[in-house]
């Protein structure tokens, strides 16, 4: 059974990351252009990143992320280092690095964003410490992701924004006996659109694309609309809301379409310190599982709970 749910696991991590961070609630705190709003689960880890998420399916939905606290029209040279430890990896309603869809495993998400202006690179990382399926997730290509993502965003007329990227994942620690491959990889490239209003509307589309024969069957196209709401609590704090939905359409016929569909919720609230932030969030998420996979499943097959923190710090370039 545990080969099983690492072969799964392993086929449906990836584009999307948990978007876990609000901004304040002035008008300098708004949805990052063409993703989601901050608190929902299309990010991607250019930015709230995750996510997140993020390897084939999430992310990749816990894709972590990063607080965006620059109106998305201001030009800006900017190097974010932000740093998640969570109780849980979670992306689109997958629990990566559990056993079971309700595990607890510590992992921790570096993340590293340079922006000019309307173009940004970045790196994102996935990283499991606890639980005794460690080492086996590092050995399937799953576990020790490292993403690295190339993205452009922009603003249109009316409250509209839209972002396109290019997101290359690899799992570099791999055992090629176990993954089939020394080096697992993937490309993702995905567009975005965003309605900047009373309430932030998102929708993001992406391509998830196997690199090699191993990993190409995990390809699909995910389809992810998301809504999201920051109320004002005092001064410079907002506390974030963020829902979130997701589709995936398997393009090479899987054995099994395991969490074709899923909901994230989100509630988050970064509390600001000159250039840094500190943002704790509260998640939970549910995805529809594959009778073959999971025969009989009940709601703790589908469901699952878990709670993160930022530490994040703003350079100027």
């Amino acid at each position: 059974m545990r080969t099983i749910k690492i072969q799964s696991i392993g086929m449906l991590m990836g584009s999307c990351l948990v978007a876990s961070v609000a901004g304040a609630a002035d008008d300098a705190v708004r949805a990052i252009p063409g993703e989601p709003p901050p608190g929902t689960s299309a990010a991607l880890p250019t930015g709230p990143v995750p996510a997140p998420e993020p390897a084939p399916t999430a992310p990749r939905t816990d894709e972590g992320t990063r607080a965006e606290r620059y109106r998305y029209d201001e030009p800006r040279r900017l190097l974010n280092i932000d740093l998640e430890g969570s109780s849980a990896y979670v992306w689109c309603g997958i629990n990566v690095f559990g056993e079971d869809q309700n595990t607890q495993h510590f992992a921790v998400f570096p993340s590293l964003v340079a922006s000019f202006g309307a173009l940004s690179l970045g790196y994102w990382g996935a990283f499991q410490l606890s639980g005794d399926n460690k080492s086996a997730l590092v050995d399937a290509g799953v576990g020790a992701e490292n993403d690295f993502i190339l993205k452009y965003t922009g603003s249109l007329d009316n409250g509209l924004a839209l972002s396109a990227s290019l997101t290359y994942w690899v799992y570099p620690f791999a055992d090629a006996d176990v993954a089939g491959t020394d080096t697992p990889m993937y490309l993702e490239p995905g567009v975005g659109l965003s309605y900047l209003a009373g309430a932030d509307l998102g929708l993001y589309l992406g391509y998830y694309r196997g690199l090699q024969d191993v990993t190409a069957p995990a390809s699909f196209v995910y389809i992810n609309p998301s809504v999201g709401k920051t109320v004002p609590l005092s001064g410079d704090l907002g506390l974030a809301f963020g829902l979130s939905a997701g589709y995936k359409v398997f393009t090479e016929d899987p054995p099994a379409k395991d969490r074709a569909f899923d909901l994230a919720l989100h509630v988050s609230m970064a509390i600001p310190f000159a250039d840094m932030y500190i943002t704790p969030g509260l998640h939970a998420a549910y995805a529809t599982r594959d009778e073959a996979v999971v025969p009989d499943a009940e709601f703790s097959d589908s469901f699952v709970a878990w709670a993160g923190v930022h530490v994040g710090y703003d350079v100027g370039l």
